[in-house]
């Protein structure tokens, strides 16, 4: 079978004969993203690229998007792609011509390639987004025959059990799928890495760090900033909070949170909802140029907001400009420690109300953030003064209806 030629054009490339074996040769190519060659076979790769909607691969997605990833920064988080080639030929400066077997092609990083490949045919990968590919040429002329299988199987051995897997056959997310158990999201839900669902348990453990306000109480001066950050730590301080309060599960500090998280999913909903009509309405109408403002690819069409059961639309806030408005209403929760009990000063309604009130302020808060420090959701989610700034303006409109409330 005749190898089939690939085009690369790439803006980096490096090759080097292997130290063993002379007929070896490893290439190295730097290319953007939206550069890779579309169809790559990976007849050579022990796993198929199935699975797409788990969490894993969704979170790929979003960073190649860079919409929860500093743009430039997806070759440094992503460990790229590693092809078994026939041969390489150089068809100009910086290009270069892969001869491939159907059976050859990819041995480790299908995933990504099939995720570009989506987003490429979707318009949605960020320009400034590269992928590492890497080329391994000459094996056929080494003598193994099993080389290609040892490297196939030895390029897929690194995936291990991740810690929510872990925690869910513990019994330590139980407590949270009693309290949704009724939803009709619910089962949308993906507490181990290999379920499918569009919500992952990370979700509502982060959407809970937000409004913590027992670690991070609103006279203070931090932020669970790690709500967007970083999810392995609120989800790891989960755990712990479980374990530690194994044989008195009711002094978890989560289960006073717990009962509020339906609600504060909702809130959530309502903020990626809302963010680009409150922007058009009352401040500009360039919301849709907002790169805090995604919009749905082709194929997807719009938006679902199973939260707030709000109408599908073709935009949605960021999940970065999001995590900042949501913690601000840390505000509207009161905890009693004595009790071990939160709940929302006023009731939910009253949260819910304040949100369509003091929007406007919202997002222009945020709005204004973007020009000052960055406008990438991630810079935004990451600002340690942009989380203060909009946790101050939420206390300060709480301080005003508690003083009028006073007068009357």
């Amino acid at each position: 079978m005749t190898a089939k030629p690939y085009r690369f054009d790439v803006t980096e490339a490096r090759s080097f004969s292997h130290a063993v074996f002379p007929s070896v040769t490893k290439h190295t190519f730097f290319l953007q993203a939206s550069k890779l060659p579309l169809g790559l076979p990976a007849g050579a790769n022990a796993r198929e690229a199935v699975g797409m909607n788990r969490r894993v691969y969704k979170d790929v997605t979003e960073s190649l998007r860079a919409n929860e990833a500093y743009p430039g920064s997806f070759d440094l988080m992503n460990l790229g792609i590693m092809i078994i080639a026939d041969e390489v030929k150089v068809v100009g400066k910086k290009s270069f011509d892969v001869l491939i077997h159907d059976e050859d092609g990819i041995v480790n990083g299908a995933h990504t390639a099939r995720i570009i490949e989506s987003c490429i045919d979707d318009g949605t990968v960020n320009p400034d987004q590269y992928v590492e590919v890497k080329i391994i040429t000459g094996i056929d002329k080494v003598g193994f025959d099993d080389l290609k299988a040892d490297i196939a199987k030895g390029q897929n051995t690194g995936i291990g059990v991740k810690d929510q897997s872990i925690y869910n056959t513990q019994g330590i997310f139980d407590g949270l799928k009693s309290r949704i158990q009724n939803e009709p999201w619910a089962k949308n839900v993906a507490w181990r890495e290999s379920d499918v669902g569009n919500h992952d348990v990370r979700d509502l453990i982060s959407i809970l760090e937000a409004i913590n306000v027992i670690d991070f109480p609103n006279s203070g001066t931090a932020h669970p900033i790690h709500a967007y950050e970083k999810w392995s730590v609120p989800l790891q301080r989960y755990a712990d909070d479980f374990k530690k309060n194994d044989m008195t599960p009711t002094k978890r500090k989560y289960a006073a949170l717990e009962p509020l998280l339906v609600e504060a999913l909702e809130l959530y909903d309502r903020i990626r909802h809302d963010f680009r009509e409150v922007y058009n309405e009352h401040i500009s109408s360039g919301a849709g140029r907002m790169r805090i403002v995604e919009e749905a690819p082709v194929r997807r069409k719009t938006f679902d907001f199973p939260f707030s059961h709000q109408k599908s639309s073709k935009y949605r806030l960021t999940k970065g400009a999001a995590f900042p408005i949501l913690a601000g209403f840390r505000n509207f929760v009161e905890y009693d420690p004595k009790t071990n009990t939160a709940k929302w000063v006023g009731g939910f309604s009253n949260v819910r109300n304040m949100w369509l009130e003091i929007a406007p302020e919202l997002v222009r808060e945020t709005a204004a953030a973007t020009r000052e420090i960055g406008r990438t959701p991630d810079l935004i989610g990451k600002s340690r003064n942009h989380w203060a700034s909009i946790h101050r303006l939420v206390e300060n409109r709480l301080l005003r209806l508690k003083l009028k409330e006073m007068q009357n």
